[in-house]
């Protein structure tokens, strides 16, 4: 089986041929209850097909432009009929727009901001999305024009441009350095995004609101047991390592905020939410990746802790007698992404996105199945949004990126992000 490489690029493959977008009606009030999540998806499933067929964006990067489209969308929509506060606070209000005008006008024009080079796709798109469209045609165009610009305006200089840099590596035990293959040329020590803790966040008040505690002490009973764990069941090859814990591992490699929005997609097929509520739900989503995202760079490049390959292999001289060093040691799926182990942002995007799901839908206990385009073929199905939140945390364990300590620290600071978001964005409005 090809191993998954770093950061894969994929695309999402739900159907929406289940809706169809309501056609040349003007908005009224009522229109939340009875417009389509057809053009919604529509759009949003554009934004992740840009991604693809873009090289070399990192989960980082792609988190911040599902935001921005799905952000866009949702603000078109709350400018026709104001149900949900906004991103932007875009202030125009015309009950008479065309919502599907006002969605796919909003999603092309951050697009093709972001994707300049793909301008003639998301053109032809734009022109079917509208071809149909008579009744409040014009009017849903200006809006989504407004809510793009209001979009972009907002996201200009935000800190996203400046991110990489260069970075200077540690050399004390506990310290992160440059992992294979980065250490070596052609990368000469290539560390991904040390400035995108900096960037500005979307919800929650700063990047280091819900910083996790220190990570453990080298020399501490703590650390050791994480660092057995890993040694046995992180490594190419581990006889401990279950088959369960292997697919596990290589399910997950998946690209994380596409995995949610994957699932969330699905969701809102599942419960028929009608256009308002998925385009909030979508929103909110990606505001949560977003933002745990750059919560876990704050904290990646705060702490500075090194990685287990790095950890494994050096672990003669690190001071801690209990540790017994490997410098074979290999993981499940290299290469190690090249950027400090604690906290892990998967597991922060992870914990976010489950506690968005569970505060929308009202309960945690939501049975759904998803797939990955990491390990295609293979289906895994939950119960509840805990339980994959949890898997993702583990599936770090054993491909051998992260120690515990990082996936449930990284667990609990999603969940409080992705808590803070839901509650004080895009709130109902009375």
């Amino acid at each position: 089986m090809k191993k998954p490489m770093f950061y894969l690029l994929c695309t999402t493959v739900i159907s929406i041929s289940m809706l169809s977008c309501k056609k040349d009606k003007p908005a009224t009030p009522d229109v939340t209850e009875t417009y389509s999540a057809g053009m919604v998806l529509k759009w949003n499933e554009a934004g992740t097909k840009a991604v693809a067929k873009t090289t070399g964006i990192q989960p980082m990067p792609e988190s911040r432009i599902y935001a921005m489209i799905n952000l866009a969308m949702h603000d078109a929509l709350n400018a026709i009929v104001p149900k949900y506060d906004t991103y932007t606070s875009i202030t125009s209000s015309d009950s008479e727009a065309s919502p599907d005008a006002a969605v796919a006008q909003a999603a092309h024009d951050v697009m093709l901001a972001l994707f300049p080079v793909q301008q003639t796709t998301t053109d032809s798109l734009l022109n079917s999305s509208l071809a149909d469209l008579s009744t409040g045609r014009e009017k849903g165009i200006a809006i989504g024009k407004a809510a793009a610009k209001a979009m972009l305006d907002k996201r200009a200089n935000d800190g996203s441009m400046t991110a990489q840099y260069p970075f200077t590596p540690g050399i004390l035990p506990g310290e992160y350095r440059a992992t294979p293959p980065f250490d070596m040329p052609p990368y000469n020590g290539l560390v991904v995004l040390p400035g995108w803790g900096k960037v500005k966040t979307f919800g929650v008040i700063s990047a280091d609101q819900f910083r996790a505690p220190a990570p453990y002490a080298i020399n501490s009973d703590a650390y050791t047991a994480d660092f057995n764990e890993i040694k046995t069941l992180g490594c190419m090859g581990c006889t401990a390592r279950s088959t369960d814990q292997t697919q596990i591992g290589l399910f997950w490699l998946d690209n994380i905020p596409l995995s949610w929005n994957r699932i969330a997609r699905t969701l809102i097929l599942q419960k028929h939410l009608n256009g308002w509520k998925a385009a909030r739900l979508l929103a909110l989503l990606q505001m949560a990746e977003a933002d745990a995202n750059i919560s876990a760079f704050d904290g990646k490049f705060y702490y500075k802790f090194w990685r287990p390959i790095t950890a494994v292999r050096l672990a003669e001289t690190d001071g801690n007698p209990n540790t017994a060093g490997d410098a074979a040691w290999n993981l499940l799926s290299p290469p190690t992404p090249p950027v400090p182990d604690y906290p892990s942002n998967h597991a922060l995007d992870g914990g976010a996105a489950a506690e968005v799901l569970k505060n929308f839908f009202n309960t945690d206990a939501m049975a759904f199945s998803c797939s990955s385009n990491a390990l295609p073929g293979v289906t895994r199905s939950f119960t509840n949004f805990s339980d994959a939140a949890r898997e993702v945390s583990l599936s770090r364990i054993y491909v051998g990126f992260h120690f515990r300590n990082a996936v449930m620290q990284g667990e609990t600071q999603g969940r409080k992000v992705g808590n803070y978001i839901y509650l004080n964005c895009l709130k109902e409005r009375n």
